[in-house]
Formats: structure tokens, C-alpha cells, sequence
């Protein structure tokens, strides 16, 4: 993905007609697997495009961090008719929006002594510094080794339980806050795959927009979210080995963990983008 991303420009290039069925899932394989852009200032991968009907935004997110940011405060898109770069006057959708208490953080991960510890909401987990299938010793394992389909299903269970809510400003007609089941024109979805990446898709129907012109400019912003500290959380050994001892600092068998992982100022961006038509 790193290597794919260095051959992506910062902002898109123009414009892009919306592949014939494009369902609002959270899923990239209707795009084709790729994106248009990698953003270096928010890390997220992105691609705008329209159909004569409706404009699209899908977001993807490979680094924990930046994913607990998004869960943590959201994505803000803002689409400024008259071409200026200011939010003043612009529309703007925030999504995805949770409850301080319900928010389905992914993992962090640190060296821990000669192992690698990696936080998954509230519980802890200590795994070797070698590759639990073998690799060599004092290899720090990336923590989406040892996740798959389990953390998947476990994580969008969250998103789906907890994510309810888009705020909405500017566009006429439309309450402040709307139910992602909406019937007003603006479509949402998020989802994890088993490599624990984070997909957004946004649908929004043209008619709500009112352009005059087929060009406008665009703001998309991930917004900061708060510090945030688990609770006791218990050690335990990585899933299928039984040879991980969890004996935690001082004989106690709990943890509080703070992370600054919420603590992160707003990052942002600006482009353009111009309508184009179906050849």
C-alpha cells in the first residue's frame, strides 16, 4: 500500500464518472480496488466522482491511528459552490458520528519489554516479538498479522451498532442531524475488511448541492477527537499460544493504559473537482 501510494497524486486530478453500479457498502471492489489519491496531510486514500444523479466520496484508512481519528471525530466534507477555499457559506456532511462512550477504537501496538503489546478496545494482548509463525527473532510483527476475519466481523459489528447519526449544514431543507437511514438524498456506509483497513462511501444527490457550475471546490477534514483512557484491561495471551506469560509490571494482573492516540489536531486538504459526463 505504501509503494501504491507514493505513485498517487496528493489531491486528485480531475474529474471521474462513477463506475454503472456503485452500492454505498463500505466495500471497494465496485471501484476496482483503487483510488485516485493519496493525501500525505491526512493519510487516507480517496476518490470523488459523479453520475449525472449523484456525487461519491470513498475514503480508505490503513493506519490505526488515523482510522481512531476518524471514529474518534469524523470525516468532514465540505463542498464550496462559489470555488473559494473558505468554509463560509460552503455545505458541509460529517460522518461518521458516536457517542463519546460507544466508540469502537481498532488497536494500538508498542514494544513491551521482548514482546509487542497491542490494545483492541478495552482488552490487552502481550505476543512475541517474533512472528507467531515463525519469523525471526526480534522481528516486531505488524499487529494486522495476527487479525483476520474474527476482528473484522467484531469491528463492524460496532460501526453498525453505534453509528447512527450524520451531522449536515448548509444544504437546504435538511435537518442538522439525520439518520444514516435517511431518505433525503445522502448516502453513507463504512466497513473494516480482514486486514483491519477502514472504507468510508458517501452518495450525495446532486439536486441537493444546487451548482450552478459544474466546478467547485472541496475541503475534506478529519476532525480531532479527545483524549481518551481505557479501563483496567487484563492481559492476555495471543490466541493459539500458550507459551506468552502475562505477568504485568509489579505482579498486578491489570493495566491502565492512557493513549494519546485521540489526542490529534484536525487534519485537512483542499481540492477542486469539475462534473464530468458519461462518454
Amino acid at each position: 500500500m505504501n509503494c501504491f501510494a507514493q505513485k498517487l497524486p496528493n489531491v486528485q486530478q480531475g474529474g471521474l464518472y462513477a463506475p454503472a453500479k456503485v452500492a454505498i457498502d463500505g466495500k471497494t471492489d465496485d471501484w476496482g480496488n483503487k483510488f485516485r489519491a493519496y493525501n500525505h496531510a491526512t493519510d487516507i486514500y480517496y476518490t470523488i466522482a459523479n453520475s449525472d444523479a449523484r456525487l461519491y466520496l470513498i475514503v480508505q484508512a490503513t493506519d490505526p491511528a488515523v482510522i481512531n481519528k476518524i471514529i474518534g471525530g469524523g470525516i468532514t466534507f465540505t463542498i464550496q459552490p462559489v470555488g473559494k477555499k473558505s468554509d463560509k457559506g460552503g455545505m458541509n456532511i460529517t460522518y461518521p458520528l458516536f457517542d463519546k462512550k460507544n466508540k469502537p477504537y481498532v488497536h494500538s501496538s508498542q514494544v513491551y519489554g521482548n514482546s509487542i503489546l497491542t490494545v483492541s478496545g478495552n482488552d490487552v494482548t502481550i505476543m512475541p516479538r517474533s512472528n507467531v509463525e515463525g519469523g525471526p527473532t526480534g522481528h516486531v510483527a505488524d499487529p494486522k498479522e495476527f487479525q483476520g476475519d474474527s476482528i473484522m466481523r467484531i469491528y463492524n459489528k460496532r460501526l453498525a451498532d453505534y453509528s447512527k447519526y450524520i451531522a449536515v449544514n448548509g444544504i437546504k431543507g435538511i435537518d442538522s442531524l439525520i439518520s444514516v437511514y435517511n431518505t433525503d438524498g445522502i448516502r453513507v456506509a463504512e466497513l473494516f475488511d480482514n486486514k483491519i483497513n477502514y472504507t468510508y462511501e458517501m452518495a450525495i444527490d446532486l439536486k441537493l448541492l444546487g451548482l450552478t457550475t459544474n466546478k467547485f471546490a472541496y475541503h475534506i477534514t478529519i476532525n480531532g477527537s479527545s483524549l481518551f483512557q481505557l479501563p483496567d484491561a487484563a492481559f492476555k495471551p495471543a490466541q493459539g499460544d500458550a507459551n506468552v506469560k502475562t505477568t504485568a509490571p509489579e505482579g498486578n494482573g491489570n493495566l491502565r493504559i492512557v493513549s494519546m492516540m485521540g489526542q490529534q489536531a484536525a487534519t485537512d486538504f483542499w481540492g477542486e473537482y469539475t462534473l464530468v459526463k458519461n462518454n
